[in-house]
């Protein structure tokens, strides 16, 4: 009889666990998409448009192009298909960049692209007149994973959660940043 009552008890608080875990996933998700959000929005005064497709953040000092790596900015807006390369293809690429009539570009920190996250929205995490070329995948940071070697820090758009711990063979779309 005790044994019963133990697995049935125990049987409960998993089942009760499992619903509050669901419940709190569905507020999580219930967040409204950026693109809903920033529709019918101006771009934030916190972003100064630069006019040739990047904009800086007055409160960072931070410019950024405003697509991802590989698309090209044209008619206000981001043309192309973003690239995607290893981690090390990636840094290379950003450091020989020629965007926006710039050529002192690089792969933003982890901190850096932690600034330009939209906390109450999501898919993308961004505020998308400001960036309307960053789809909402995982991108690239500068950053490598002090603790393994084969790892760098990325950030994953959707939702604006980074990770320590993604593989450097991997391919994923970068931003760039201007390099003071």
């Amino acid at each position: 009889m005790h044994n019963k009552l133990m697995k049935r008890l125990l049987t409960s608080t998993v089942m009760l666990g499992s619903l509050m875990a669901g419940a709190a996933w569905a507020v999580v998700d219930k967040a409204p998409a950026c693109p809903d959000v920033f529709a019918d929005m101006p771009l934030s005064f916190n972003y100064q448009d630069n006019g040739n497709g990047t904009i800086t953040d007055s409160e960072t000092g931070y410019t950024w192009f405003r697509c991802s790596a590989g698309q090209v900015w044209s008619d206000g807006k981001c043309k192309g298909r973003a690239i995607i390369r290893n981690f090390e293809e990636a840094q290379a690429w950003a450091a020989q960049a020629q965007v926006a009539d710039m050529t002192n570009w690089r792969i933003p920190e982890i901190d850096e692209m932690s600034s330009i996250i939209e906390k109450d929205c999501r898919s993308p995490a961004v505020d998308v007149n400001a960036f309307p070329g960053i789809e909402p995948e995982n991108y690239w940071s500068s950053e490598d994973n002090f603790w393994i070697s084969s790892m760098a820090w990325s950030l994953f758009f959707f939702k604006g959660d980074y990770y320590s711990k993604q593989g450097k063979v991997f391919e994923l779309r970068f931003m760039l940043i201007e390099d003071k």
